[in-house]
């Protein structure tokens, strides 16, 4: 198993290398750092600034990958590349599946929520160009990033999703030698207004839905493999933001989820559930296709 870390000298590259650091610190899980910079034009010109171009592009990516290695240290087992490509989704897309990476560490859109998973273009483009799962660190994360991983949770659900997710989060936890959680989330969202059925069988039907994930996640727990430490949780609440703050988090948790996807060029398209984790979670989130 291997990660793939996907940096640029700036806040959101940080973000990521603390995320790698710190899973490095909590199993023998080698990195590989990669920084991506444009194509050249492939015919020399007649003033030659391709190969001036050209060489500070190589001089940009020598810089961006020794702050890198000097941000993690001796300590962190790392390779450190520079790969040139159209864009850099596609640049770490390809150095991704040409290295078998496990996953793909990357930081979040610059413009995001502080301490929330933010998606990107690189981000999408990278989930569409892999076929294994890709981490985003929160914004502003290097700041306050724990030692080490501490537990790996994972969202769960008693269906074909669920079955890929959790086979993700057993993997992680196994590698980094970190107990791992299930969660299931049963929010009780009363609207201004309700359904015909009214308010009072709207709770029957999440008490019903609370037992049935109680029951799935137990069934789950049965089915893990030995060497795996495993408990489970409702986030039981009014509304997202509260369902999720119910089950408590670790500083060094992360959380697997399912995304799903559509077929395309581009497309990657996320379920109403994993736009709502983006939101509230302020932890690393893993998206599973």
């Amino acid at each position: 198993m291997n990660y793939l870390i996907g940096y640029a000298p700036d806040r959101g590259g940080a973000d990521a290398l603390a995320v790698g650091r710190m899973m490095a610190r909590a199993g023998d899980v080698p990195l590989t750092v990669c920084v991506v910079t444009p194509e050249t034009w492939g015919y020399p010109s007649p003033a030659a600034v391709d190969a001036e171009y050209k060489q500070f592009l190589g001089e940009y990516a020598r810089k961006a990958l020794a702050k890198a290695k000097a941000f993690l240290g001796e300590e962190v087992k790392a390779e450190y590349i520079a790969v040139t490509a159209a864009s850099a989704a596609a640049g770490l897309s390809q150095a991704a599946n040409e290295r078998d990476a496990y996953m793909t560490i990357l930081g979040s859109a610059r413009d995001g929520r502080k301490m929330r998973a933010g998606l990107g273009t690189t981000a999408s483009g990278v989930l569409a160009g892999t076929k294994y799962p890709t981490l985003m660190a929160p914004l502003g994360y290097a700041g306050q990033a724990p030692a080490a991983l501490e537990r790996v949770t994972c969202a769960y659900s008693d269906d074909r999703q669920g079955v890929a997710t959790l086979a993700v989060a057993v993997d992680l936890a196994r590698a980094h030698k970190v107990p791992l959680r299930l969660v299931t989330f049963v929010v009780r969202d009363r609207q201004m207004y309700p359904s015909n059925v009214g308010y009072d069988v709207e709770n029957i039907v999440s008490n019903t839905w609370r037992k049935q994930a109680a029951e799935a996640q137990k069934a789950a727990l049965e089915g893990l493999p030995e060497d795996i430490s495993a408990t489970c949780a409702l986030g039981d609440g009014p509304d997202w933001k509260r369902a999720i703050s119910a089950v408590g988090w670790l500083p060094g948790d992360i959380l697997v989820a399912g995304a799903h996807h559509e077929s395309g060029i581009t497309a990657f398209l996320f379920g109403s559930t994993f736009t709502r984790l983006m939101r509230y979670v302020h932890v690393p989130i893993v998206a599973v296709d």
